[in-house]
């Protein structure tokens, strides 16, 4: 098995097992105009030889909006947007999933909304967790903004979506006991904590029907003990099958090292690659892995020793949008690691590389 064998997400045949993991590309998506702009991002992925393309995150609802430009899909100049970028994608040939996120107590208060966060945590290290504490009803608010996100991604014609529950946004401070300092239904034990995620998944589906792609993010563990552990988030992955989910792509929590800088061909790759194996042993659903693939010698043996089912990437696709074809032709990865392009926040994501 490579990656350039054909699989199949849902109803969906994908060319290859190579996807585009999302990347915040900071266009805010109120207009054709930011539409088309993303839409040549996205097409030149697809004629790259990128199997599927998962969008940047897109909150569901504006208390989750982590910066000024984090798209959204919920008005009609964000409708307007997404249909140009889906139509130029798909005239490319592309395959396009949109990613679904609410930034939890990460985000500021705006001029849309209050902050809001699951516990209170003004003193939790280096990532305080602030805004006026989730109540019953505001909950149950955000698990249908999820659910109603998902049906607007199916109408402006997307072909699948993606739920966010990693990197430390509002699932993931909902999973994890680090954040989760509940005494109610949403944090008492891990089955009140995986509710939320479980409750969006359910709703998701019944918003999108049975025939169109739903997966999620999931971060394998946190690097603190006390955090989620890894057997904790196997258990909500059987959930979260057992609820109709397609697939699942693993990456981190609540981590230091969430991208590792300095990752080359042959230096600190594949590092979610043995959590991902974990899950593949547990699951019937196709296992996605993100974390510093870059050569195809280590993507082939991670697919040929089932460790995955298909291999996700960022950073090496800013660099090289045609990385898949340079592969194929047995090219090599430009990306150095120095994960500039997500540390420089204020403009549109982009590679900046001297080896570009």
């Amino acid at each position: 098995m490579t990656i350039f064998d054909p699989f199949k997400v849902k109803n969906i045949t994908l060319p290859n097992r190579i996807v585009r993991s999302a990347t915040a590309e900071r266009i805010a998506m109120q207009d054709e105009r930011e539409g088309r702009q993303l839409g040549e991002i996205y097409a030149a992925l697809a004629r790259g030889g990128v199997g599927l393309i998962i969008s940047g995150h897109n909150t569901v609802h504006p208390s989750g909006r982590l910066y000024p430009t984090m798209a959204s899909i919920s008005s009609e100049g964000n409708f307007k947007a997404w249909r140009k970028t889906v139509e130029i994608t798909h005239e490319a040939g592309g395959v396009l999933f949109l990613q679904l996120n609410h930034g939890g107590g990460r985000c500021s208060k705006n001029a849309e909304s209050t902050a809001v966060c699951v516990s209170l945590l003004p003193d939790f290290p280096k990532d305080s967790m602030l805004g006026a504490e989730l109540d019953n009803e505001k909950i149950h608010e955000l698990i249908k903004a999820f659910a109603a996100a998902a049906r607007n991604a199916r109408e402006v014609g997307a072909d699948g979506v993606q739920i966010h529950a990693a990197h430390g946004y509002l699932i993931s401070q909902f999973l994890s006991p680090l954040t989760n300092r509940r005494q109610d239904e949403w944090g008492l034990s891990l089955e009140c904590r995986a509710e939320f995620l479980r409750m969006a998944v359910r709703e998701a589906r019944k918003a999108v029907g049975d025939d169109f792609p739903l997966g999620i993010k999931l971060g394998a563990c946190d690097d603190d003990p006390a955090g989620l552990r890894l057997e904790e988030t196997l258990q909500v992955a059987k959930w979260a099958e057992a609820d109709g989910i397609d697939f699942i792509e693993i990456s981190g929590g609540f981590r230091k090292d969430l991208a590792r800088r300095h990752v080359k061909p042959g230096v600190n790759e594949g590092y979610y690659l043995p959590f991902a194996a974990q899950f593949k042993k547990e699951l019937k659903i196709p296992v996605f892995v993100v974390g510093g693939l870059r050569s195809l010698e280590k993507m082939n043996a991670a697919l040929s020793a089932g460790q995955c089912d298909a291999v996700s990437m960022s950073r090496p696709l800013l660099c090289q949008p045609d990385y898949p074809r340079i592969l194929r032709e047995g090219g090599e990865c430009r990306c150095c690691g120095c994960s500039l392009c997500l540390l420089k926040q204020t403009q549109p994501t982009v590679c900046h590389s001297k080896n570009k």
